[in-house]
């Protein structure tokens, strides 16, 4: 009897070990986090949304599913998840310590313990909370690439809702125009980011400009025997009479520069130097001598950029 006894009791004994180390394990806060850590390294954004309990804000979701959040959690490794901390009533703390992006990071999760499993194993849940938000401020650029995602800015600063941990890189490539990837992280509900974009005119772009610019004063130069050719930034005056041939020549080229002003692409004014040779007469000694003259030159010009075509209109009084 004491032999059957001692096996019962030993059976028991085993049974609340397994009991205690199943519910630690299996069922404990540690499994909840590590199961949301999983979804968002497989982009699964619905199952994270539903683990974590958070209200999403009125934002941009490029960030929460597919491959803008595989991208926000590329390369995450978690380092150690932590004991659980009391955090008052049923409620438990629990740190994640990670690796993202080249930078050790910890997040902390608040979880709660609302019911048990076949009574004896308790069930946690993440307590409900908010998504982090970021901000992405793009003056004028109507469109971005979001961890890779193309998205649309309909408004210089436009708001994006993220999971955490989340690593966020911006950027902006295109034929004509580019801004350098801006990079943050995001490590808590608390969180928040601002991503500035500053875009610029790529050398694609410069070069159009540029042959445009100088296919117009080429057509300037062209048009001989003017001392003002028509619809030309540079002329010259003079009370000598001036003999055939007139020439001119650029002897210093407009350096493009393109600025962003209040959202439109524009250019600066254009600067340069024209040289005028020829020969001119004295009008009253009847002196003959050589005309050689460098003017200065400065003119505007309207750009217009479309998706694969650059055109330059130039401004002149």
């Amino acid at each position: 009897m004491s032999t059957w006894l001692l096996a019962l009791m030993l059976t028991v004994a085993a049974a609340v070990v397994v009991i205690f180390f199943v519910n630690a394990k299996i069922y404990g806060p540690e499994h909840q986090v590590s199961s949301y850590l999983t979804a968002l390294k497989e982009g699964d954004g619905e199952r994270a949304l539903g683990l974590l309990a958070a209200k999403v804000p009125n934002a941009n979701a490029a960030l929460l599913d597919d491959e803008g959040l595989k991208a926000s959690t590329a390369g995450l490794e978690v380092l150690e998840i932590g004991e659980p901390r009391n955090a008052g009533g049923n409620r438990v703390d629990l740190d994640v310590r990670y690796s993202l992006g080249g930078e050790e990071e910890t997040s902390t999760y608040r979880l709660e313990r609302t019911d048990k499993h076949w009574l004896f194993f308790d069930r946690w849940s993440f307590v409900p909370s908010t998504l982090p938000t970021l901000t992405v401020t793009a003056a004028g650029q109507p469109q971005a690439s979001v961890n890779g995602v193309p998205v649309a800015l309909p408004e210089d600063t436009t708001t994006f809702a993220a999971f955490y941990p989340a690593r966020v890189e911006v950027s902006y490539t295109s034929e004509f125009f580019a801004a350098p990837e801006q990079t943050d992280s995001i490590t808590s509900s608390q969180d928040t980011a601002d991503l500035v974009l500053t875009t610029e005119a790529t050398e694609a772009l410069k070069n159009e400009v540029n042959e445009d610019v100088r296919t117009f004063l080429a057509g300037c130069t062209s048009a001989q025997d003017r001392l003002a050719p028509p619809g030309c930034p540079f002329f010259h005056f003079t009370d000598n009479r001036v003999e055939l041939p007139i020439t001119w020549e650029i002897t210093e080229y407009p350096e493009v520069k393109i600025r962003s002003v209040s959202g439109n692409w524009v250019l600066s004014p254009l600067n340069g130097k024209a040289r005028l040779t020829a020969t001119q007469t004295d009008l009253f000694s009847g002196v003959k001598s050589p005309l050689d003259v460098e003017k200065d030159f400065s003119f505007a010009a309207q750009l217009s950029v479309g998706s694969t075509e650059v055109s330059v209109t130039p401004l002149i009084d």
